[in-house]
C-alpha cells in the first residue's frame, strides 16, 4: 500500500526590467466532464511515470508510534515507538534499518521490530496505472487551502498490494498531496484497514511525508483480536538511484 510520485517545477516569466510576474494559476473547472477527467489522468501519468523510470524508490527516516487496543472497551495494551530508515523501492520488497525502538516507554532491541510489510503497493500513476486501476476525477476540494482534483481509484483486479480509495492532486501543478482509502484486498488476519497519507514533491520525485492508519487484526489462536493505530512523520528524504 505504498505507492510514490514526482513533479515538475514551474518557472515564472520576467518582463523586461519590471517586477517578476508569477504565472497565472490554472482555471478551476466549474464542472468535471469525462474529457477533463481523462486529460487530468493522462497528464498525471505522463508526469509521474518519469520518476518511476528514473529512480528505484524513495529513502526516508520514519518516526512511528503504534498503539495496540483490545477492541471490547478500547483498552490500550501496548505502545511501540520506533525510528527507522526506510528504503521504499517502487517494485521490490521493503528494506529498512531500525535506529531506535521502545515498547511501553522502555528501550527494546531494535532487531525485534518488524514493520509487517514486504511487497510495495502497486503504483497508481506509472506506465501500467491504466492497466491496474480505474481512475476517475470526481470533483474538486480544498486541501490545505489549495484547490485539488479528487480522484477515485479502483483496482481492476484487486490484490493485497492495490490501493483503493481517493487521491488528491493540486489543480495548479498536479502535485499528488493526499491519499485516503484501504487495500484492494485484505491479507489473511487483516479484517479492517483505513489509511491516510500525505505526500509532497521534492524536485523530480515525491515521497509520503506523514500519515495515520487504523487496522483490525486477528489470526486464529496465534493473534487475538486487536485494533492498531499507527501515526507517523517522515524526514530526510532522498531518491534511490537504480542499480546499473
Amino acid at each position: 500500500m505504498r505507492a510514490l510520485f514526482a513533479f515538475l517545477l514551474l518557472v515564472p516569466m520576467l518582463l523586461g526590467a519590471e517586477d517578476p510576474v508569477p504565472p497565472a494559476s490554472p482555471a478551476v473547472p466549474e464542472k468535471i466532464t469525462p474529457e477533463i477527467s481523462r486529460d487530468v489522468i493522462a497528464r498525471l501519468t505522463a508526469k509521474y511515470a518519469k520518476m518511476y523510470e528514473r529512480y528505484a524508490g524513495c529513502q526516508s527516516t520514519r518516526h512511528l508510534e503504534i498503539q495496540w487496543y483490545k477492541p471490547e472497551k478500547m483498552e490500550l495494551v501496548k505502545t511501540e515507538k520506533v525510528v527507522y530508515t526506510r528504503y521504499d523501492d517502487f517494485y521490490e520488497d521493503l528494506a529498512y534499518k531500525t535506529l531506535s525502538y521502545e515498547v511501553d516507554g522502555k528501550p527494546a532491541d531494535p532487531d525485534d521490530y518488524d514493520p509487517h510489510e514486504s511487497k510495495p503497493g502497486i503504483p497508481v500513476f506509472d506506465r501500467n496505472g491504466e492497466k491496474e486501476y480505474l481512475r476517475t476525477v470526481v470533483g474538486i476540494e480544498s486541501i490545505k487551502g489549495q484547490p485539488a482534483y479528487k480522484i477515485q481509484v479502483t483496482p481492476r483486479d484487486p490484490r493485497n498490494e492495490h490501493f483503493k480509495g481517493y487521491v488528491w492532486a493540486t489543480v495548479a501543478d498536479l502535485e499528488l498531496v493526499q491519499f485516503r482509502g484501504t487495500a484492494g484486498k485484505f491479507r489473511i488476519g487483516l479484517h479492517e484497514l483505513s489509511v491516510f497519507f500525505e505526500a509532497k514533491d521534492f524536485g523530480d520525485y515525491n515521497c509520503f511525508t506523514a500519515g495515520h492508519t487504523e487496522a483490525r487484526i486477528a489470526f486464529f489462536i496465534f493473534q487475538p483480536e486487536r485494533i492498531l493505530h499507527f501515526k507517523w512523520q517522515a524526514t530526510d528524504f532522498k531518491p534511490m538511484t537504480k542499480s546499473k
